[in-house]
């Protein structure tokens, strides 16, 4: 198909299949269409190829993100949150030991199993509400009262301890003896000699709970310097409310 330029009126030759083509004069550079009608911008004839331009699809970043580029996302967070699972897992299995005797940990196991035994762990003696004083009795001799309080460090309730008592003497031999915590006791009944010990006390201690106790020391070597306390775990005996 042969085209002619409106402007210098050069003529080329086109291939008749190619229609609604904008060409450029090679002579006067004249823009003109393919029936040789010289294409003036903003006019008719341009509207067709800058709606074809306008409507022409485009495919940026965001599309890709939406076909399905970042599907691996969802993966990412499976595999992070797996790690993290395996980090908390290594920690609870490194401080097995520290976790076996934390008190709410150990409350859930003895709930759950009746027959697993209280252990010396599961109390503890407050050092600072101990202290001692020797007390003259009746007859003239002298006893040491020790009085202090020991906590239950279990979600749930457990029967009094017994206390042990560690003499610790110059010599270095260490004496113990262990006493029950007892009812309170009167003035008198402290006085008294020989000291006629109250009844045992078995109202269970509170969960988290504080149980006070007397102890009343007798036969204190001569050549004590100094004694220690120590919680003595008293098992339920399968009472599951104990």
């Amino acid at each position: 198909m042969r085209v002619v330029c409106p402007e210098c009126f050069a003529s080329y030759q086109v291939d008749a299949a190619i229609k609604n083509a904008v060409l450029v004069c090679h002579k006067c550079n004249t823009e003109f269409d393919s029936y040789g009608q010289k294409i003036i911008a903003g006019d008719a004839t341009t509207q067709p190829f800058q709606t074809q331009e306008e409507q022409a699809p485009t495919f940026g970043l965001k599309d890709l993100a939406q076909s399905g580029l970042n599907k691996r996302k969802p993966h990412v967070w499976l595999w992070m949150s797996l790690v993290l699972l395996l980090v908390i897992a290594s920690g609870v299995a490194f401080n097995w030991q520290v976790w076996s005797h934390h008190g709410v940990f150990r409350g859930y196991q003895l709930q759950l199993q009746p027959e697993s035994p209280v252990l010396d762990s599961d109390w503890e003696i407050q050092a600072s509400s101990v202290h001692s004083q020797w007390l003259k009795r009746d007859d003239g001799s002298l006893a040491l009262i020790v009085e202090g309080e020991v906590s239950n460090r279990l979600s749930i309730p457990l029967p009094p301890p017994e206390i042990q008592v560690t003499f610790i003497t110059q010599t270095g031999q260490n004496n113990k003896v262990v006493q029950p915590i007892t009812e309170p006791a009167n003035m008198d009944m402290l006085k008294a000699s020989p000291f006629v010990s109250p009844p045992v006390d078995k109202t269970a201690v509170f969960p988290l709970g504080s149980r006070g106790f007397i102890l009343v020391l007798e036969d204190v070597p001569l050549s004590t310097q100094n004694i220690m306390l120590h919680a003595l775990a008293v098992q339920r005996q399968g009472n599951p409310q104990l």
